[in-house]
Parts: structure tokens; sequence; C-alpha cells
């Protein structure tokens, strides 16, 4: 056999992935081979000596075609075992096969590696530096860390006011809320790297309001303002402990795979509280479900998850979050939410009035919801147009009920930074 000429089993598989329509090449197999990520093939004796041929097995069609379906041109092969690490994790659609788990020591290498290299790693380990440093680093640390959180994009805003601004051309979103959440993910950027006692008692529990409305702080500031005259403050936050990298590195298969499946289900949660801003169809379940996110305190972040966990370069950020404690109880809080909605019979999607109800029901009002919206806005420009009317929209379309912005928190990274998946492919 010549060499770069596939074997029998290669071909079989790459026949096997171009039907699939995935197309690889026996070159590409033969580097996830050598990665650890694609299994080898099974020998068969041909007996009489006349030798051996490889033979496909149909579990290694199912691995190739998660790493086939996330391979890009350029794109590091670690980025493509985090972006098949997230998609092993989510739920089973039916009728569909389970997507196949990567292998634990390249999973655990990738998000290492994309933790070293984030900004919240980064930003960590320059506030340890300036910890240690003096009052000039110290300035320079809130001037890298302020222009950071200022370049990044701001947070989703909350679906009240997205609802206001979709249903109103003319309306503007509003940023005051904006400028406190940056403000606040600048303080706490800070007290990560250097610990509670280099913002204080006051600034640090606004700083936690700003990123968690809902809860009452006032005892919480309480607490900390004695904490404050004690000494005691630093115990709240010791300069270093929010590690991206330690906690990645400090965590087993079993505490990652648990933080994923916290990640999915908050995310999936998060999609649903930030798509009531987009005209989708209020049902009282989905507003109980919106009333408990708010009430929580994490909206905010739930709302984060959802960018987190669509690319490949936020998925780590989101496990990071996710291995914290409280984020495995507010998944199971929200997972017993769903389940006692399952039980009175009647879906997250069941709209009063709708006897059969289902799916189908509720995407049909949604989109025309949206369709009717459309029509009002043509109407609208064409009223403007004519120079008549105003184009005020009919309440038959509304649906029912640091000076710096804010990135959602350093430990948050919503977007794909352009030098973080610009290299190429091992």
């Amino acid at each position: 056999m010549t060499r770069g000429e596939p074997s029998p089993a290669d071909q079989q598989l790459i026949e096997h992935l171009a039907a699939l329509g995935l197309y690889v090449s026996a070159a590409q197999l033969e580097r996830w081979r050598g990665a650890g990520l694609l299994p080898g093939h099974a020998r068969a004796w041909l007996g009489r000596g006349r030798g051996s041929v490889s033979v496909l097995a149909d579990g290694t069609v199912a691995v190739a075609a998660a790493i086939a379906g996330h391979a890009r041109p350029g794109r590091d092969l670690r980025w493509t075992v985090i972006a098949w690490y997230a998609e092993a994790g989510r739920p089973v659609i039916p009728g569909e096969s389970a997507v196949p788990e990567p292998p634990w020591p390249a999973v655990h290498e990738a998000l290492l590696w994309a933790a070293g290299r984030s900004r919240a790693q980064r930003l960590a380990a320059a506030g340890r530096a300036a910890a240690a440093a003096g009052e000039e680093e110290q300035d320079a640390f809130y001037t890298h860390v302020t222009r950071l959180v200022g370049r990044a994009p701001g947070p989703l805003p909350h679906p009240d006011e997205l609802l206001r601004v979709v249903q109103d051309p003319d309306a503007e979103l509003e940023r005051g809320t904006d400028r406190r959440l940056r403000r606040g993910a600048v303080r706490l950027a800070a007290a990560s790297g250097m610990g509670a006692d280099e913002v204080g008692g006051e600034a640090f529990v606004d700083a936690l309001a700003a990123l968690m409305p809902g809860p009452d702080w006032a005892p919480v500031a309480a607490e900390a303002r004695r904490a404050e005259e004690a000494g005691t403050l630093g115990d709240w936050i010791r300069a270093g402990t929010l590690d991206p990298l330690a906690l990645l590195r400090a965590a087993g298969e079993q505490e990652v795979a648990a933080a994923r499946r916290t990640a999915q289900l908050l995310a999936g949660i998060g999609a649903l509280y930030v798509m009531h801003g987009l005209l989708m169809p209020d049902t009282p379940g989905l507003a109980h479900l919106r009333e408990q996110l708010d009430a929580s305190g994490f909206g905010v972040i739930v709302a984060q998850l959802v960018p987190l966990m669509i690319n490949p370069t936020g998925v780590p950020q989101a496990l990071v979050m996710c291995l914290m404690p409280v984020m495995g109880a507010l998944a199971a809080h929200f997972e017993d939410l769903l389940a006692q909605q399952a039980d009175t019979g009647r879906g997250l999607l069941w709209l009063p009035g709708d006897e059969h109800g289902g799916a189908e029901a509720y995407m049909e009002a949604w989109t025309g919801r949206v369709h009717q919206l459309a029509e009002r806005s043509r109407t609208r420009r064409t009223a403007q147009q004519a120079g008549g009317a105003d184009g005020a929209l009919d309440d038959d379309v509304a649906v029912e009920a640091g000076d710096r912005p804010h990135g959602a928190g350093r430990m948050m990274e919503p977007t794909l930074q352009p030098d973080e998946e610009g290299t190429r492919s091992r």
C-alpha cells in the first residue's frame, strides 16, 4: 500500500461519513488517531498465510462523526474536543443516537489549555501579581481590568427591557444597569485577584448586588461592615481563590461532568428566560420560571450561560462557573420546578385556552406574534412615509407580561477572541 492510501477500513469510514454529509481525509483520520481521539481498527485474520485486514467497528463511525462535526479548517484540535465534549453532555433527542464521550485525558488537557489562555485567567494572574506588588502596579491592574471589561460585550438585557425595545422601534435600552454591571465586574475582579479588603465591604456587596439583583442584600451589607470593622473582611474572598485554571486542574472527571450537566440545564433555563424578550408568548409555567430566576438573583449569570455554551471558547468558563456548589444547587432547584410542572400534565409551553396544547401550537402562536409585529412595523413605516400616523403598536401585539460596561464577570467569557481559535489544527 503506497504512502497516503487509506486502509480498507478507513476507506469504509470515509464513505460512511460522506453519507452523513461529513467529508474527511485519510490524513485527518490519522491525525485524530494519533491524538488519541479515534480508536484504531481491529484486525481480522484471513487464515492460510493470507495475513489480516482492518475491520471497521460501528462505534468508530460514531466517534469519527462526532469529531468531524466540530472540526474546522484552522481550528486547533483542542477546541474541537471541547465542542465535542459539550455536545456529548446534551440530552438525547428522540430518534437520534447518543453522542459518544470523548476520552477524558484529551478533554482535561483541552480544558486546561483553554483556561490557561483565557481572559479570566489573565485577570486572575494579574491580580495575584498586583497584590504582591506596590501601589503603582495595583493602579496598573485597575487600568488593565477596566480596559478588558470595557472591551467585553455587555450582558444580555433583562427580558422585560428587551421586550420593551422590540415592541417599540423608537425605544432605547436603559444604559444605567449596564454601567453598574461593568463597574461591579471591575470590583469583583479586584476582589478575586487581591482580596475583598482591596475594594472594601460596601463596594464589594454593591458589586454582588449589581450582578445578582433580586435578593435582599441589606443583611449581607451589614455583615460586611461588621467584618470590615473587625478586620476579617479578607476572609470573604482570599486573593487568588477564584482561579479558573486551578479549579479545573483540581476537578476530576465526574466533577466536570456534573458541572457540564449543570451548565446545560441552566443554559436551557437561560434561553427560555432571554427569549421572553423576543416576543415569546408567556405561559403560566414560563412566567413562574422567570419569576423564580429573578428572585434567585442569578438572572444575569444564567442568561450569560446561553452564549457561553454555544461557543467552544465559552465552555471552559461555563464549566468553571458551574463547578461552584451554588450553581449546582440552583440547577437542582430548577430541575425540581420542571418536574413539578410536568406533574401537572401541562408543560411549560401550555397556553391557557388551548385544548390540545403542545409545542406545535405554541410555535404557531409565537410566529403569529412575530408576523403581527412585522406587519405593524411595515404599516408604521408606510404611514410615516406618507406623513401620517405615528405608528404606535396596538395592544394586541404586546406580550404579557467603574462607569464602564460589564461582561457578566471575568469568570464568564461571552465571545470568541480572534487569537483564541485562529491557530492551526494539530
